[in-house]
């Protein structure tokens, strides 16, 4: 069976052509929108004609509010598609709608319908009827169903996945938001199925610093309309938390993610809005006046930078930057380097799922508890251990739904996600060395595990014991993020029964002065960093 029967077989209405999408008329209007029209016309090539013809016939789009007032005020009633948010007037206690084909001039609106459909508050798409009033001179919106899809039941996406590979459900995992899987290699694959976790797994924080256009915001914001973007710009408790004149929830308790894209761009100087922040990030709690809130929106912070090496977040803006409190609530640090630039040949054309199944299968997944156990190193904080069970979870939720996974892709999966949390630790450890010494190299290598020593000795009295001609060289190791070892010198017999003097030793392995037979390494005040590094296993 060819993948694309094997696709069509296993998400009946649910797959669709993603090179329908690049009719150029689409561009104007989100993927999951035109996606979600694509698939109710079928989702093949006969699609594109309908789904063109509607928006044609009911997308109007901002520059064109005379003609459409000129239209209502003829008709009488007009069906649209658009975007429609929905704002409250407390000194008229009314409900008034903003649309882009209508511009400044707003609509009425039921209650029910932000009772209905929450989202509306800060803008949701979908087909609504106007009517004109001819009474009262003002347009009313008569009905809203907004693009949606909704799961009643996970198992026919349960099913639909058990019918691919791990690495078949990946690349279509991938090729379903329009990423094509061929060229990339297994990690990079990873660390995109890590840029959609948020929408997967509650209250996972996350941050990505790389070069510009290698799509950090593309996943995000055209998989799901319960992420909200926000560009640059200055936030307020009212627009973050909640507003106490509106009496309505802010960003945070209505999205299940909320990107701040362009971080480097948007200001965070009042101190009410950051310690406001860091309660809800270690807790998925806030208050706000009197007013004690639960959410279990996941934060993604994107910014550019091309300098690879830590500090990246030296880029964040005044409040942010150098914050290790608000570093240390960031569950993981995405490598944006290794993030290939979009290109036509990153751009899949292919068969996948409609995003908008795609999206509400993974809200449906959000709640459940993803928790195998972990082989993880001693001497975590109980925020690393947290974070990397966190993405573990996520991960399993996107390539295992079923729970199926085999117990050999637990261990791999887990070295990633302490990979991503050691990367917010060497960004706090250059700001604050004392409190978050250096526990190994900055970045970490792929795979590695930070080594976190439960007893040692410090670097200063080290010193204090060795040969003046090797303190430089043990000070370059430290400089170099060498975490110190677990004792200093000591005697130790050779295995001629002879007594010599080592330097230092790490766990088992030991350091020996050059010439002096001992079972390890015999290093002179000049030997290379890196080769003790090797000889460490580190």
């Amino acid at each position: 069976m060819s993948f694309v029967e094997k696709a069509l077989q296993a998400f009946p209405g649910q797959v669709v052509e993603k090179r329908l999408l690049q009719e150029a008329r689409f561009h104007r209007v989100p993927r999951f929108v035109v996606e979600y029209l694509l698939a109710k016309a079928g989702g093949g090539p006969e699609a594109v004609e309908k789904v063109r013809r509607l928006l044609e016939e009911r997308y109007v789009g901002s520059g064109h509010q005379e003609w459409l007032k000129d239209q209502l005020l003829r008709k009488g009633r007009l069906v649209l598609i658009d975007r429609l948010e929905v704002k409250v007037d407390l000194t008229t206690a009314s409900y008034q709608a903003r649309l882009p084909s209508l511009g400044e001039y707003t609509a009425d609106v039921d209650p029910s319908l932000p009772e209905r459909y929450p989202g509306v508050l800060y803008g949701l798409w979908g087909t609504l009827e106007l009517s004109y009033e001819a009474g009262t001179g003002r347009v009313r919106v008569r009905q809203f169903i907004p693009f949606q899809a909704s799961l009643v039941s996970l198992d026919p996406f349960l099913r639909g996945r058990a019918a691919f590979s791990e690495e078949e459900w990946t690349d279509f995992l991938l090729a379903s938001v329009g990423l094509n899987p061929e060229g990339l290699t297994p990690r990079q694959k990873l660390l995109y199925l890590a840029r959609i976790a948020p929408l997967v797994e509650p209250n996972l924080h996350l941050m990505e610093l790389g070069p510009r256009q290698t799509g950090k915001t593309y996943l995000l914001r055209n998989l799901s309309p319960e992420a909200h973007v926000i560009s640059g710009g200055k936030v307020s408790p009212a627009v973050l938390y909640y507003d106490l004149r509106a009496r309505k929830p802010g960003l945070i308790p209505t999205y299940q993610v909320l990107v701040f894209d362009e971080v480097a761009h948007t200001a965070w100087e009042d101190p009410s809005i950051l310690s406001i922040l860091k309660d809800y990030m270690e807790s998925g709690q806030f208050s706000r006046g009197g007013r004690s809130l639960t959410a279990e929106a996941s934060l993604v912070f994107l910014g550019n930078t091309d300098w690879p090496e830590p500090p990246l977040t030296r880029v964040l803006p005044l409040g942010l930057k150098g914050d290790t409190a608000f570093l240390d609530r960031i569950h993981g640090l995405l490598p944006g380097h290794e993030f290939p630039k979009i290109s036509p040949d990153l751009l899949y054309q292919g068969p996948g799922l409609v995003v908008d199944y795609l999206s509400a299968a993974l809200k449906r997944l959000r709640p459940l508890s993803f928790d195998p156990d972990l082989e993880l190193p001693q001497g975590l904080t109980q925020r690393d251990v947290r974070a990397v069970r966190k993405w573990v979870s996520a991960l399993l939720k996107l390539l295992y739904p079923n729970r199926d996974w085999p117990e050999s892709r637990v261990k791999p999966l887990t070295e990633l996600a302490l990979e991503l949390r050691e990367r917010v630790y060497c960004e706090m450890s250059y700001y604050n060395r004392e409190e978050f010494p250096p526990r190994g190299p900055c970045p970490p290598k792929p795979g590695s595990a930070p080594i976190i020593p439960v007893e040692g000795i410090s670097w200063e009295e080290l010193s204090s014991l060795l040969d003046k001609a090797y303190v430089p060289l043990f000070r370059a190791l430290q400089e170099a993020g060498l975490p110190p070892p677990t004792e200093g010198p000591e005697d130790v017999p050779t295995p001629h029964g002879e007594m010599i003097q080592s330097l230092a030793r790490w766990g088992t392995k030991r350091l020996f002065p050059k010439g002096s037979g001992g079972e390890g390494l015999e290093v002179e005040p000049d030997t290379p960093v890196e080769r003790i590094w090797a000889f460490l296993g580190i």
